[in-house]
């Protein structure tokens, strides 16, 4: 999750009462050390005031792990089940569409979990370098395209978020990463595959990486 899509559910989920959104399931959670530490934005926009409301939030992740509350694979029927069981009011769902191959079948599994009415909120990269975990699609969807998925869903937002630069991260780790591009560049025999994608990322030194998200609730049809 990148900042842009924690401040813009940081900014969503208090127009919903406590009633609308708990319990919420969180899939593909992570640990918490990755919640909280790693990428701390997630914690300080989403989760705490989340917590400080008294909504009851579901971690749940393929991970076995610290901070994972239910390990899951979605995509396994027993697993669903588990997850169905926690009677979820709402799920968020954020970076995990470009990293499945059955994108219509996450969503009517995702759809399963929820009642008549329960909220979903999903994000999505539309501009972002190739991040395999462990594969990337290279699905990179506009929010109309993402909705789409959703079709016979009540969206009720769709919009594009701005995050920062890859500027960005070279700032936090300048040695490491300028030489790692800089080494790349006059070897690309060595692995033709891994220099496209570092000679790739350049793109986004100068333009800003972007993320597709939607809101809805569940139809019943």
């Amino acid at each position: 999750m990148m900042v842009t899509d924690a401040k813009w559910l940081g900014s969503i989920l208090p127009k919903f009462s406590n009633e609308e959104l708990s319990p919420i399931i969180n899939i593909g959670s992570s640990t918490r050390k990755f919640r909280e530490h790693d990428q701390p934005h997630i914690h300080e926009y989403v989760f705490k005031p989340l917590q400080e409301r008294g909504v009851k939030v579901i971690h749940t992740d393929l991970k076995d792990a610290e901070g994972v509350d239910i390990s899951a694979d979605i995509f396994d029927d027993e697993a669903l089940e588990k997850l169905k069981a926690c009677n979820a009011k709402a799920i968020i769902c954020t970076h995990m569409f470009e990293h499945i191959e059955d994108k219509e079948g996450l969503v009517k599994r995702l759809m399963s979990i929820l009642p008549e009415d329960g909220l979903f909120f999903i994000t999505v990269p539309n501009s972002y370098h190739q991040h395999d975990d462990p594969i990337d699609t290279m699905y990179r969807p506009t929010p109309d395209e993402l909705a789409e998925l959703f079709c016979g869903q009540n969206v009720i937002t769709k919009e594009i978020l701005v995050d920062g630069t890859y500027w960005d991260k070279i700032r936090k780790r300048p040695i490491t990463l300028f030489f790692r591009h800089f080494f790349r560049f006059f070897i690309p025999f060595v692995s033709f595959k891994k220099w496209k994608r570092s000679m790739r990322k350049l793109y986004w030194l100068f333009n800003h990486y972007k993320v597709s998200a939607i809101a809805g609730r569940k139809v019943t049809l």
